[in-house]
């Protein structure tokens, strides 16, 4: 039987409810936020949840999920000393990981090519590269990919996870409903006219956590 990473009984708050679900190994999760790009916050409190971060009483942590984060650059250091791919991985990454080889080959940039001038797919995948040479459990998000990049990506994180470990993806879009272990939708418990509130900041988002 498969190791169970995270078990979720459901988490309620007085705007929405996000069903219950377990995450077992291999399983990559879809958690689906209904096209509202604009819900930040909601998303980087799920996974301060899902890392173990924060505590919240209905999810029980058993193996944290990392997130894999953006790669950014300030706007100075990428004028005068913009890094590069070898840099970012020896800062970030474990580098005796055979996933670190593997990403030149799923992508063609090298160590020398520099991070600004990567796209925005390329980057993600190298942030879930270096990630995943921690560790086999991630969460993850496809912001900012578009839709002819997003698969390579996604096709990627499942096959890292074939081998004893697990994903979560918070995403915007219902696309890979068929394509996924679980698909979990956010239920919203407001009416139609306080959900706009809530998405254009006029209204205060409902934490999960105290």
């Amino acid at each position: 039987m498969k190791d169970l990473i995270l078990e979720s009984k459901g988490i309620k708050t007085d705007q929405y409810f996000i069903p219950p679900f377990e995450l077992y190994e291999g399983e990559l999760i879809v958690i689906y936020m209904e096209n509202h790009r604009y819900l930040e916050d909601m998303k980087l409190e799920l996974v301060s949840i899902f890392a173990g971060i924060k505590k919240h009483k209905n999810v029980k942590v058993i193996k944290p999920l990392t997130f894999a984060r953006p790669i950014e650059e300030s706007m100075l250091k990428r004028i005068i000393y913009p890094m590069n791919v070898r840099q970012y991985l020896k800062r970030n990454a474990e580098l005796k990981s055979s996933v670190v080889s593997r990403i030149f080959e799923i992508d063609s940039f090298t160590k020398k090519h520099k991070i600004k001038n990567l796209n925005t797919s390329e980057r993600k995948r190298l942030s879930l590269c270096s990630v995943f040479s921690k560790t086999k459990n991630v969460s993850f998000d496809l912001r900012g990919e578009g839709a002819d990049y997003y698969l390579k990506t996604y096709e990627f994180v499942k096959e890292e996870i074939k081998n004893g470990g697990a994903a979560i993806l918070i995403d915007w879009s219902d696309d890979l409903k068929n394509n996924c272990s679980k698909f979990i939708t956010i239920e919203w418990t407001v009416e139609f006219e306080e959900l706009k509130k809530i998405i254009d900041g006029s209204i205060a988002f409902s934490k999960m956590c105290d």
